[in-house]
């Protein structure tokens, strides 16, 4: 019998535009109107409700489902919908702003990811998180001077908000716990700036244009940002589904193995195969689309990690009762053992890596507890 877990993933996949030849699935049959509802609840844990919509409407007329769950679902998918079209308009002009200071930049993740879905109007969209191309104390000053408590860390500072979207600028995109991983990142980060900074595309509903990253290196950054969630909080559905998509665009044999190459040099291959598994298990991800051959090891772990605990790690009732600064840094300790023998790298360093960034932060006078 098919769990309602299973039929979720499979209402998701048609939502994703896969058809029954792509899985040999057909829909499933839900049994009662608390069924339906407890899918919608995986959804909304996962935020991936506007693709869950396309899928229900890819559901026969024989399949009748109850006024309640179609009115509730789509409602929901107008929401997403109207707040697509806010974030992208806020993301324009927040670039156009950025760039009028002087400072080259581009939009991670979000809107680019987006436009790499059938209907980008069905993805979920977040805050805006956007790459400016200069040092941090710059960036933290010119974030500064629309928001004067701004809160900076390694890689990013908070800005104020654009529109009534939250927004985070990045010196740095991604890191690595690991010191010898992250040098290598970032002198790749800074090679890489000046081409995804003129990367130009178009946002839908004449939103404008933004500069996001290419094909290329988002396989590698999306890659990282992805290690970061696992390690440090959460990882979920929607960032996966976002790097299925990226996937399916393609790539050569020779970007194949310089991705490979990359993953090596940044300690992100165990990472790698972990992720080409949970897309076969949950996408049908095709072999020749994988960038690695599927790790089964890492890849059952971290599909549990992001069937428990939701987007970002939201949903794990650990995670939701660490309130206080002693009681997340405690639950960081136990995600560290707990995943030790899995990326052992990145879990041995992450509390090296918090205590030296407690002293980087000093300068910036950003080293208080919230």
């Amino acid at each position: 019998m098919m769990t309602t877990g299973k039929k979720f993933v499979i209402l998701l996949r048609r939502g994703m535009g896969l058809t029954m030849q792509d899985d040999g699935k057909e829909l499933p049959v839900i049994e009662d109107e608390k069924e339906w509802l407890q899918i919608m609840r995986l959804a909304k844990e996962q935020a991936v409700s506007g693709i869950l919509f396309r899928g229900m409407q890819q559901m026969p007329s024989e399949f009748s489902m109850p006024r309640q769950i179609v009115l509730r679902s789509y409602m929901r998918s107008q929401e997403i919908l109207k707040y697509n079209k806010k974030v992208d308009g806020a993301a324009v002009r927040l670039c156009a702003k950025i760039e009028q200071a002087g400072f080259p930049c581009c939009v991670l993740k979000g809107q680019g990811n987006a436009l790499l879905y059938p209907d980008p109007s069905a993805r979920m969209a977040g805050d805006i998180d956007v790459w400016v191309a200069a040092s941090p104390k710059s960036v933290v000053d010119f974030a500064r001077k629309a928001l004067p408590s701004a809160h900076a860390c390694y890689h990013h500072v908070t800005y104020a908000k654009c529109d009534g979207v939250e927004v985070e600028l990045h010196y740095r995109p991604a890191f690595m716990n690991n010191p010898l991983h992250n040098r290598r990142m970032q002198r790749w980060f800074l090679k890489e700036a000046e081409a995804q900074c003129k990367h130009g595309v178009t946002l839908p509903n004449g939103a404008g244009t933004i500069n996001v990253p290419t094909d290329a290196f988002n396989r590698i950054f999306q890659m990282t940002h992805m290690m970061n969630h696992v390690v440090h909080e959460g990882l979920g559905m929607r960032q996966l589904m976002d790097y299925y998509f990226l996937l399916r665009r393609g790539f050569t044999p020779e970007e194949k193995l310089h991705d490979q190459q990359l993953f090596q040099q940044f300690g992100l291959y165990g990472m790698a195969g972990a992720v080409m598994y949970v897309l076969r298990w949950l996408f049908v991800l095709p072999e020749d689309l994988m960038l690695v051959p599927p790790d089964q090891k890492r890849g059952v772990f971290l599909l549990k990690e992001v069937l428990y605990g939701g987007n970002f790690g939201h949903y794990d009732p650990q995670t939701r009762k660490a309130r206080t600064w002693g009681a997340r840094n405690m639950l960081r300790i136990k995600r560290d053992l707990k995943m030790l023998t899995i990326f052992p790298s990145e879990c041995l360093c992450e509390p090296l890596f918090r205590m030296w960034h407690f002293f980087w932060r000093i300068p910036f006078g950003i080293n208080e507890r919230k």
